[in-house]
């Protein structure tokens, strides 16, 4: 269990990252969703240790992450937004590499670690082949690999997907979803459909607070009966916007269809089943509206 209480954090120029945080992550995929610049990255980066709260707490099963970081880090995997890599080094010298900076200073075992490693992530028969040259889901794979040296208990991911073709994002899902069984894995997107096929537990962050939080399937199932559809030319689109709630508008083979939260249906629009996606817009659109 993770345990995030009352995280906030400023930076030097005025932004508020993080602002009264507070979350409780249990063991398996746990998604954290919200927009670009909502503060998921600045989180993130606070429970990896790599910058200090300015006031808060993190406990992660037992350890108190703020006075004891580096137990921390002994078992922490992460697989930052950025990942990059040194040119023309193979994967498997690369894995390698990091497996002696984790602490494997066994030559044996360190070659049935990144072995198995590679092999997990299905990159086995690439392994001769440079990092660099990777395509992108490759890329997040092996980012995943080195995430996962010393079998950590905590796993952060940090927008996996974003960049990623249909196909190499399947993958990568389904790589996610065989690591979530035993440890905390922290799945930080702004890709609501990750957060939807992945994680039994959720929540949005938006301007560096904690909007609402639990199970999706549950969260959804609050929006019955609120959320109406209406396919609309642009012009209609734009003057609907301005006298309904308008939570999302998006084009469907060059059509605009317009997704409305309200308590009974708006004039010529129709109900509309409530998915995660309406979930996520109404919040964003309740907080804008709020503040």
């Amino acid at each position: 269990m993770l345990s995030i209480k009352d995280l906030s954090k400023t930076y030097a120029n005025g932004v508020k990252a993080l602002d009264q945080v507070n979350l409780e992550i249990p063991a398996g995929m746990f998604g954290l969703l919200g927009p670009n610049g909502a503060g998921k990255s600045s989180l993130m980066r606070t429970i990896a240790t790599l910058q200090q709260a300015d006031t808060g707490s993190i406990q992660f099963d037992g350890i108190d992450v703020f006075n004891d970081p580096q137990a921390l880090r002994q078992q922490l995997g992460y697989l930052p937004q950025d990942f990059n890599v040194y040119p023309r080094i193979s994967a498997t010298r690369l894995l390698d590499h990091l497996a002696v900076l984790k602490g494997f200073n066994h030559k044996k075992e360190r070659k049935e670690v990144v072995d198995g490693l590679l092999a997990h992530v299905n990159l086995f028969l690439h392994k001769d082949k440079a990092v660099s040259g990777f395509s992108g889901g490759m890329r997040q794979r092996f980012g995943i690999a080195q995430a996962l040296l010393g079998d950590p208990k905590l796993l952060i991911v940090d927008e996996p997907t974003a960049g990623l073709d249909p196909e190499e994002r399947n993958r990568f899902h389904n790589l996610l979803v065989s690591l979530g069984e035993e440890r905390v894995v922290i799945l930080s997107t702004h890709i609501v459909d990750d957060v939807s096929e992945l994680c039994p537990q959720m929540a949005v962050l938006a301007e560096g607070q904690i909007l609402l939080q639990g199970n999706p399937l549950t969260l959804v199932d609050k929006l019955a009966g609120q959320i109406w559809r209406k396919t609309v030319s642009r012009a209609e689109g734009a003057e609907l916007e301005q006298a309904l709630p308008v939570i999302s508008k998006r084009l469907l083979a060059g059509q605009t269809i317009l997704h409305v939260l309200a308590d009974q249906a708006p004039e010529g629009f129709t109900a509309s089943d409530a998915n995660l996606e309406d979930l996520y817009f109404s919040t964003l659109h309740r907080q804008r509206s709020a503040a």
